[in-house]
């Protein structure tokens, strides 16, 4: 009998899928790129020394960011997409355990991810060549980095273990890591503001930071390895594995629950009497879903269909009460650090992050279930036209973010006033809503082409937070290069050239990829795009945008509708 066969099995689909070897070349030739960025536009006139370590902990701290969220990419919809295809039950009608279940899509997600790290590891030994870095701390590191890799792919499995839906095992994933990673450090905050000096002993210190792999992290990027021993601390070893005793917790406790999870619950049962509860808070009673039913119908069919829960759209006004609150009470206590410009912009992108990720998974959550389980063909045989779907779900995000997106707005112009003159301000207000409209063109585009609902919000993000800032550093790059060869020095521009470069770069990328790329498709391609749900269709990250997919002819019934 073979070892834990799954394993074995995908471990030879993985030796022969094309993805990956080119994940080796792709990831390799971005940390080669951002090193040579970072080469030419990092510390000058410094020791080759100091230089070095600062490459190599800039470096390190990319990869570690990559690696801490990479189980939401890889693992959060690896057992939740079998439960929903209903393909798990047959794996457990063999003589298969929990655990082989669990530790097979373990290796068939990890591969890519591991040999991911193994392509940053060389460019990060660059830096051990100009000084400053030993080779301790370059094994240091990449220990450090593997350990985070495993936690953040066991909390995807132990995720996905217990959600069926995959956009909630994608942010129970991030929930999860991010709890992990700052739990045990906002819980020394807080025993240190409640009782100073009283239990906080440097050992309990020590000991409840080592839970979080940021520890070691912090230990690789400010600490030195002791030259006589070539060895790190104790600390860090301790933060190792107490790491692993988490991520290899997570994984008992997915091999245990996974075969009493799977299968379809009685109706009498407690889970299904709680689901039931939780549903009836969500959509209210019987009369109260009638009225609410008939008022949404009236506007927008598809409007009623994005939008029956009776409370989503008071969840974002919680959001930006919650986020406020904060706020003001760091006001009160630090005064005007809170106006401060080092203190304003992150708090503020921070609060964008997280408002853009949830128009996203709004965007593309109703198009891709509904694309999913095949009513969409339904919708389209009807005389609802595409034009009216699209709006109804733009009415959907509008009821949700409107009035609390135009708060934000009011709130961060008088805000950023203190700090930056008016046309930059407004400049920033203009890009948000800009990034507003493209991530939900693309976002209900990619709904409909990509092959599950993570992959569509990751390619959204991609395509309109990330691909801006990527051409902005990529234009730095260019200027700076271009102001060597032409003699001129090193290229110094002012905040005011930064902020209208990025401005332009992002105002242009939003008009590319959602006015004349998904906006555009949506309009002539959605029947095509809604109705191939079992053809893979290959759309490149880096596709080009106006570039049409190779798509079937569309069937006489469905054209002649």
């Amino acid at each position: 009998m073979t070892l834990l066969p799954i394993v074995e099995r995908e471990l030879r689909v993985a030796s022969r899928r094309a993805g990956t070897y080119g994940m080796r070349v792709r990831v390799a030739l971005v940390a080669v790129v951002v090193f040579g960025w970072m080469t030419l536009t990092g510390l000058q006139g410094v020791p080759s020394a100091v230089q070095g370590r600062y490459l190599f902990r800039t470096l390190f701290g990319f990869a570690f960011v990559c690696c801490l969220f990479i189980g939401a990419r890889l693992t959060a919809d690896s057992l939740s997409a079998e439960k929903r295809e209903g393909t798990l039950g047959l794996l457990f009608l063999t003589d298969l355990k929990g655990y082989d279940v669990v530790l097979g899509k373990l290796a068939a997600t990890s591969v890519n991810s591991v040999y991911a790290l193994l392509a940053i590891v060389p460019v990060m030994a660059l830096p051990v060549q100009m000084g400053g870095v030993t080779a301790a701390e370059l094994g240091q590191s990449s220990v450090a980095l593997l350990n985070t890799i495993f936690l953040s792919l066991a909390a995807g499995i132990f995720a996905s273990t217990l959600s069926r839906n995959e956009r909630k095992a994608m942010f129970a994933t991030v929930t999860l890591v991010l709890s992990v990673a700052f739990g045990p450090l906002v819980l020394l905050a807080l025993l240190e503001e409640a009782t100073p000096g009283s239990v906080l002993t440097p050992a309990v210190v020590g000991l409840v930071s080592a839970l979080s792999p940021i520890y070691s992290a912090e230990i690789v990027i400010t600490a030195s390895t002791p030259a006589a021993t070539f060895l790190p601390g104790p600390g860090f070893w301790w933060s190792v594995m107490l790491v692993q005793f988490l991520s290899w917790g997570a994984l008992f406790l997915a091999s245990r629950i996974l075969p009493r999870i799977w299968q379809a619950r009685d109706s009498n049962s407690k889970l299904a009497r709680q689901r039931e509860r939780i549903e009836q808070w969500a959509y209210g009673p019987a009369e109260e879903r009638k009225r609410h039913r008939t008022r949404l119908l009236n506007i927008n069919p598809f409007l009623w269909l994005a939008s029956r829960e009776r409370w989503k759209h008071s969840y974002v006004w919680l959001y930006v009460a919650a986020v406020s609150g904060v706020w003001l009470w760091s006001w009160f206590r630090h005064g005007d650090l809170m106006l401060d410009r080092k203190t304003l912009v992150p708090s503020v992108l921070l609060f964008h992050a997280f408002l853009k990720l949830w128009i996203i998974s709004e965007a593309c959550t109703r198009l891709a279930e509904e694309r999913r389980i095949g009513a969409l063909e339904l919708l389209l045989s009807t005389p609802l036209s595409v034009r009216e779907i699209l709006r109804g779900q733009w009415l959907a995000l509008q009821r949700q973010f409107a009035l609390p997106l135009g708060v934000v707005l009011v709130v961060e112009f008088l805000l950023l006033r203190h700090q930056f003159t008016t046309p930059l301000v407004l400049m920033n207000l203009a890009i948000l809503l800009a990034d507003v409209l493209a991530l939900g063109w693309v976002g209900m585009w990619l709904a409909l082409t990509a092959r599950s609902l993570n992959r569509a919000i990751l390619g959204t993000v991609g395509r309109v937070l990330i691909l801006p800032w990527g051409a902005f550093y990529a234009t730095m790059l260019g200027l700076e290069v271009l102001g060597r060869w032409s003699g001129r020095g090193p290229f110094e521009p002012s905040d005011d050239f930064n902020m209208y470069c990025w401005f332009g770069l992002g105002l242009a990328n939003n008009c590319l990829f959602g006015i004349w790329w998904a906006r555009r498709h949506l309009l002539h391609d959605f029947r095509v795009a809604a109705t191939e749900r079992y053809r893979r269709q290959k759309s490149g990250w880096l596709g080009r945008p106006g570039q049409a997919k190779a798509v079937a002819p569309l069937p006489a019934t469905l054209a002649a509708s």
